[in-house]
């Protein structure tokens, strides 16, 4: 049985066909958060960014932490910009400047505090 896939006309099926659907898992507002399982929670907006600035907090950071470190990764897994933040009193809340030298695209922020990574998708829309 041949079937018509738009410009790929000349496929052959394999097997079984299962179907996949998707929900967006942007919220409103397109605020990233994250919890984990420690009840840390990360916020990181806006979301898309234009590339200026970028709020980023981090509750319930474990004691004995004093700095946390941010890495801002590219698609190719380049990074891009590194930073270290205090920490105050188990958490932190801090302005990233960019300062526009981000590219339009899509990026990861990878904050590191003690033993905890937390990871989430930017994207810079300008």
């Amino acid at each position: 049985m041949h079937r018509w896939y738009g410009s790929y006309a000349d496929l052959t099926p394999w097997g079984k066909v299962c179907e996949v659907y998707t929900q967006a898992c942007f919220q409103p507002g397109g605020n990233q958060n994250m919890a984990t399982d420690s009840g840390a929670a990360m916020h990181m907006y806006p979301n898309p960014n234009r590339g200026d600035q970028l709020f980023l907090s981090l509750d319930a950071i474990e004691e004995g932490v004093n700095t946390v470190s941010v890495d801002i990764y590219d698609t190719f897994g380049k990074r891009v910009t590194a930073r270290t933040i205090a920490v105050q009193d188990g958490f932190i809340n801090t302005v990233l400047e960019l300062n526009g030298e981000l590219a339009t695209g899509l990026y990861m922020v990878n904050i590191t505090a003690g033993g905890a990574v937390y990871t989430e998708r930017l994207v810079i829309q300008k």
